[in-house]
Order: C-alpha cells, then structure tokens, then sequence
C-alpha cells in the first residue's frame, strides 16, 4: 500500500531539513580547519601528513566491518585509487603549505576560483556548452582575486610565495576533482575515498622521509588539532556532503558551500589578527558573488559538477 502523499512530503521535508543540518556542519568544519591549520606550529608537509595518517585506520574500519565494500576493492579500484591519490597528495602539500605562509583569507579566495577554472573545461569534459553569462562572471570572480592580492600586498602574515603556492594548489586540486568525475564512474565514493587517501598517505611519508621532516614536531594543542583535521573536515564533513547531494539541489549547496571561505576570513580576523583592508574586503565579495553566479548560471550537468567542486575546494 503506498503511503499518502502528505506522509511523502514530510518525509522529504525531514530529509531535506537533515540534509541542509548536515551540509551546514560539514561548512562549519572545513570554514574552521583553515584557522586552525594555522594554528599547528609543525610544518605544512608534516601537518599534511598527520591529517592523512589520523584518517586512514579510521577509514579501512569501514571494510573490516562491511564484506561487500571489501569485494569492491578490485583492480580497478586501485589504478583509480593511484591516480586520485596522487593528485590529492599534491594538493595537500600545496594546500596545507600556502596556509603556513601566507594569509587565510588568500588562501581561502583564492582557492574559491576552483568552479570557474572548473567551467573553462566544462564543454569537452561534461559535453556542456558554457555560457556567455558564465564565462562574464567567471572573469569577474577572477578579477575580484586579483584585488584581493594586491590588498594584502605589505600586510602582516602575507608572502607572495604563498600566494603562488595557493595558485599551485588551486591547479592541484581542479586536477584532482575533474581526476575523481571521471574514476567514481567505475568506483564507489566510500572505496575510492579509502584509496584515494591511502595512496596520499603513502606518498605523503616518502616526502617526509626524503625532505627530511620532524614527525616529532607536533606538540601539545597540535595533536588535538591534527586529530579533529582528520576525522571531521576531513572524513565526516565528506561523508556528510556526500550523503546531501541527492536530497538538495546543486544551486542550494554550492551557495552553502560559500560560506566556506568567509568563515576562514572571519576566524582568521578574530583569532589570528589578519586584517582585512577595503580592498580584501571589496574583492572577496566580488569573488563569493561571482562564483555563486558562475554556478547558477552554468548548464544543469555541469552545474552539479560546479557544485561539487565548491563543496571540496577548501576542506582539508
């Protein structure tokens, strides 16, 4: 017997307001880690390396205890996994390394370009045309960055090394999320995750080893901090996107998901002490309000795709 239609709506009404609850503390999440990887007195690479390292037993829990996730750890899942695992261990070096040397804010719009730079490869990869309208505001967003660099120029805790280490991120990780598109047609989220951030890990220690590195570095605060990357940006705030996607709309989560970067400025603002000078301020709107309309404005598939992309560009 079906259920009455209004047994239906509440039903989705429920499942939408969790939805919305769970995008808001994955945001939550990702728009502290910026601050807090800041706050880590360790190295980039070595902070990286403990985010990767605290998750990993946490996520092949998941296989120990499912059998039919273990039988989907094929051959395929693994060449996958060795691809999306080494891109994303280039992201996080760049990732976690441009947060040790320049600005918050920087880093955080900086990275939000990730949708547009996703958009000028939209047509050959998702079979999309892109729009004059999308384009015009891509262009916009990428003129707002540049205002909000050049506002920063000469302010304590900025480096124009950094900032090109955050350019080399922006790449790293567009390659990474258009790498991961095209792998989870043939790989499950939940094993290609698994992989993915095995893989990193694995590359992640030989960087330590041959650069060098103080594993022992971290103390006291660090731990707590490294841990809390790992399991909540880092695994929980993934999981809990991906389970939203299919009860929200894409336009509805990407513009959530925009709050990533202004809770990093703000957070860096009261606990760091990074101002943000008129012009910072001016082009990080431009950048947040240009995205958003990037998004909207894009074809339906690739404006999923968009979406996705400014769910993952700022978590850790």
């Amino acid at each position: 017997m079906r259920p009455p239609q209004g047994n239906r709506s509440g039903t989705a009404g429920e499942s939408r307001a969790l939805a919305f609850g769970a995008v808001a503390t994955a945001v939550l999440t990702w728009g502290c880690s910026n601050v807090l990887i800041k706050l880590v007195s360790t190295t980039g690479v070595v902070a990286s390396f403990y985010r990767l390292w605290f998750a990993i037993p946490l996520l092949w829990a998941l296989p120990a205890a499912v059998p039919s996730l273990r039988q989907r750890l094929t051959r395929d899942w693994l060449s996958a996994s060795l691809v999306g695992g080494g891109l994303f261990a280039v992201h996080q070096i760049m990732f976690f390394t441009s947060l040790k040397l320049t600005t918050v804010a920087n880093v955080a719009l900086i990275g939000a370009l990730q949708p547009p730079l996703v958009l000028a490869v939209a047509g050959p990869l998702f079979g999309e045309a892109v729009t004059a309208r999308a384009l015009g505001w891509s262009l916009v967003a990428v003129a707002g960055t540049v205002l909000v660099v050049l506002g920063a120029s000469g302010a304590p805790g900025w480096s124009p090394f950094g900032d090109l280490i955050a350019v080399g991120n922006l790449l790293a990780f567009t390659a990474y999320f258009l790498a991961s598109k095209h792998i989870r047609t043939r790989a499950g989220t939940t094993e290609y995750l698994i992989g993915m951030t095995t893989v990193a890990g694995l590359i992640m220690l030989v960087v330590v080893l041959l650069t060098g590195q103080q594993l022992g570095s971290p103390h006291g605060h660090d731990w707590a901090i490294l841990f809390f990357l790992a399991l909540f940006p880092g695994t929980v705030g993934h999981f809990l996107t991906n389970w939203a996607h299919p009860y929200t709309s894409a336009f509805a989560l990407s513009i959530m998901f925009l709050a990533v970067p202004v809770l990093a400025c703000a957070g860096a603002a009261v606990f760091l002490g990074e101002s943000l000078g008129a012009l910072q301020l001016i082009g990080g709107t431009i950048v947040l309000t240009a995205v958003g309309a990037v998004v909207a404005s894009a074809p339906s598939g690739t404006g999923e795709a968009l979406a996705e992309g400014v769910a993952e560009v700022d978590a850790p």
